[in-house]
């Protein structure tokens, strides 16, 4: 676009943190997360590098944010469909609809995987905390009934293994039975192993 004079003028950009966030989360998913740099995003976006530090301090920031928004998908779909639901139909709604979002959602999955590099105030962390809190709801916590903490370790280690090579050989109907054991082998009751 040229003003008076012939001199190049800059095309005004619509740029948002939603747009940001929305582009990296497809960066992500075609890309992988390795290759989502904000240099990456920047020429997606067709902005320079620096344009995004107004909206994140950096790819951590980023790489959280997108986290917390696909968390907070989630949790959203959980709670709708967990209305009237009580006992273990709802343990199993809740934990067949985390593994089926993290098996077709390649930018929270591949997120999740590198949890421990986000310091516990940022955003993706605060949006775990709110999906325990939906999950404790479950009312799991009897005697003798594994942690929560261990309930979501073994679905995120079941969805990792599920996204692996390592059992092709299993159908999806078994893998679907064996997930469903395991969930419910870690919420009855057992015995206390400190004896």
């Amino acid at each position: 676009m040229l003003g008076e004079g012939g001199v190049r003028m800059a095309q005004k950009r619509n740029l948002d943190l939603d747009k940001i966030i929305n582009q990296a989360t497809k960066l992500i998913c075609e890309k992988g997360l390795s290759e989502t740099t904000l240099p990456a995003l920047a020429k997606v976006l067709n902005v320079r590098s620096q344009s995004l530090y107004h909206y994140v301090s950096g790819r951590e920031q980023l790489l959280s944010l997108v986290g917390a928004r696909r968390i907070s998908i989630l949790r959203q779909k959980l709670m709708d469909s967990l209305i009237g639901l009580s006992g273990r139909d709802a343990l199993l709604k809740f934990a067949d609809i985390v593994r089926d979002f993290l098996l077709n959602d390649p930018a929270l999955s591949s997120i999740l995987y590198h949890l421990n590099e986000y310091p516990k105030d940022a955003a993706i962390s605060q949006e775990i905390l709110n999906l325990i809190k939906l999950g404790e709801r479950l009312n799991l916590r009897r005697e003798g009934v594994i942690s929560f903490h261990a309930l979501i370790g073994a679905v995120l280690g079941y969805v990792f293994l599920d996204n692996s090579s390592s059992f092709l050989d299993e159908s999806k109907d078994e893998s679907n039975r064996n997930y469903h054991e395991m969930i419910l082998r870690l919420v009855e009751p057992v015995p206390d192993l400190q004896k």
